[in-house]
Parts: structure tokens; C-alpha cells; sequence
């Protein structure tokens, strides 16, 4: 792991949720010093050797449950991958918007 990649992934264990960081985790983070989790998952810019800001969400069967990317100069949200995350555990069908606590939809 890198070093910045070290002092990004401390940051963000040590602020908690309610500040939009992680606060503490039960899994690992991990870097890519390699580039081949980001070729593999199509993010890597080749000819300058970085990575878009991707974010995958990949359940404990190893199916891909929700993916987004973003350009270099656009940050992920925690809040927002969280919402995700809250969401996914319902195992239902959440609206734009939804927010944990609110009811998901009818189908």
C-alpha cells in the first residue's frame, strides 16, 4: 500500500459517521499498487498509470451489487455509499432519495 493510500485510509477510519467518514470498520481497505484490480474492473487511465475514483460494492457471494465512477476531479460520498449499503440490507426495492428508516416500495 502506498503511503498516501495509508494516511487517505487512516483519515477516513478515524473520522467518524457522523463527521462522513467510516469510523470504525469490520473489513479491511486495501490499495492498488499493482493496477490490476483497476484494470480488472475497467478504471485505469494506461497511458498515465492512475485510476478513476471508482467504488464497487461486491456482496459476500461475489456479486457486483453496485458500482459508480467518477472523473478524477469529483470526490466519492460516504454518506451516499452508505445510504447504498443501508439499502442493499433491506433487500428491497428503495426509490430515489430513500434514506434508511423510511419504507421501501411495493412491487
Amino acid at each position: 500500500m502506498s503511503t498516501d493510500s495509508v494516511y487517505s485510509h487512516r483519515a477516513w477510519i478515524n473520522t467518524p459517521e457522523d463527521k462522513n467518514g467510516l469510523g470504525s470498520i469490520k473489513y479491511i481497505l486495501a490499495s492498488d499498487i499493482t493496477k490490476d484490480v483497476s484494470r480488472d474492473y475497467g478504471v485505469l487511465i494506461e497511458e498515465k498509470g492512475i485510476a478513476l475514483r471508482g467504488l464497487f460494492i461486491i456482496d459476500p457471494d461475489g456479486v457486483l451489487q453496485y458500482q459508480v465512477v467518477h472523473a478524477l476531479n469529483i470526490g466519492r460520498s460516504v454518506e451516499e455509499t452508505l445510504r447504498v449499503l443501508e439499502a442493499l440490507k433491506t433487500g428491497g426495492l428503495c426509490q430515489a432519495e430513500w434514506h434508511p428508516g423510511q419504507k421501501t416500495l411495493q412491487v
